[in-house]
Formats: structure tokens, sequence, C-alpha cells
């Protein structure tokens, strides 16, 4: 009987969570979020020789 009611209620859980995705918009990437993204991508490789003490280097 347990094991009834905890499909059951993974069901509802699974139910509740698609009916909210459809029935609610997804907000879009604004441009803040998107240079957040930027700042901490991975530099290129093929850009400048690669450093692990970059800040502490004398420039």
């Amino acid at each position: 009987m347990r094991t009834t009611r905890c499909l059951l209620l993974a069901l509802l859980i699974a139910g509740t969570g698609l009916a909210l995705r459809l029935a609610l918009p997804v907000a879009p990437v604004d441009a803040p979020f998107r240079a957040v993204l930027k700042a901490y991508a991975t530099p290129d490789p093929s850009a400048a020789e690669p450093s692990n003490t970059a800040e502490t280097s004398s420039p």
C-alpha cells in the first residue's frame, strides 16, 4: 500500500510540474545575465599564453 501511495504522489508531483511548466512563461535571458556568463567563460587558449599566476604577475 505504501508503494501505491508513493507512485500516486510521484505522478501528482510530475503532473503539477508539467502543468506549471505549460502555464507559466519562461523568462528570457537578459543582457546582465549574459555578461555574467561571459565573465565566467573559459578564456580562449589561443588568445594568450596560459599562466596560473596571472593575478600575481608583474605587469
